[in-house]
């Protein structure tokens, strides 16, 4: 039973306060992200501004890293969690704890920028859907491939072991991953995230295609984790190595 408890995490579930503080970072960053790139994304509508909308979200997710990182890590993504979950960073309860948080905040934000949006311009609220002539095992695969990157970009972050071989600013990393990843997919789907789908499908009633902005990130997240656990990370025995090399 002992061993159960520890695989899963029930020790650190009993630090409270901690815990708390982390839940609620995770909460308010979704919350904030949902609010602002909803905002931004109904305010460009009309003209499909690819450009303002990646750098909303990515630029939004920086921000968000720097402000939460040093508390729960900044996930507020699901693929995100499950990536970090597979590479031992966080233990299942937690994980699934966050990924409650990430949907409650996701629904919150989407509700606030329902509130706060002229009808004229709401349209769909920023609901993900894949754009004419995508088909929706397309739109998975896109899903797939650019959450596996932004998983693997958060990943080498979290990577303790890497040392200074890390260049530059954390979120700022992240946040051009972000920016790239939508520049790159919005002509045929963007979401890299299915919360950041889930709060405005709820706030609309679109269901159409939620399950490729679930099946899709977090499949890639999952398979992010397992290559940078096994191919990409730093393992022990090279890092005591380079440890004994100083």
């Amino acid at each position: 039973m002992h061993a159960i408890g520890r695989c899963l995490g029930t020790k650190e579930m009993k630090n409270y306060r901690k815990l708390f503080k982390q839940l609620f970072s995770e909460f308010l960053g979704t919350f904030l992200y949902l609010c602002i790139v909803l905002s931004a994304g109904i305010a460009n509508e009309t003209n499909n501004n690819t450009v303002v909308i990646s750098l909303a979200n990515g630029l939004v997710v920086a921000s968000i890293v720097q402000m939460c990182g040093h508390v729960s890590g900044g996930h507020i993504n699901p693929a995100v969690t499950v990536g970090a979950l597979v590479c031992g960073h966080i233990k299942p309860l937690k994980a699934v704890c966050f990924v409650a948080m990430q949907v409650l905040g996701s629904v919150a934000g989407s509700a606030v920028a329902y509130l706060v949006s002229a009808a004229k311009l709401r349209g769909n609220l920023g609901a993900t859907l894949p754009y004419t002539d995508t088909r929706h095992e397309q739109a998975f695969a896109l899903e797939f491939l650019m959450t596996f990157l932004l998983v693997s970009v958060v990943l080498s972050v979290l990577d303790s072991k890497r040392g200074s071989r890390g260049l530059g600013s954390s979120p700022l990393a992240i946040g051009m991953c972000i920016t790239g990843c939508y520049c790159a997919s919005i002509p045929y789907t963007s979401s890299l995230n299915p919360v950041r789908s889930l709060g405005p499908a709820v706030m609309m009633g679109i269901y159409d295609a939620v399950w490729v902005y679930w099946a899709g990130p977090l499949s890639g997240g999952l398979v992010a984790g397992i290559v940078y656990r096994f191919f990409l990370g730093v393992s022990h025995y090279e890092y005591n190595l380079r440890k004994r090399s100083f």
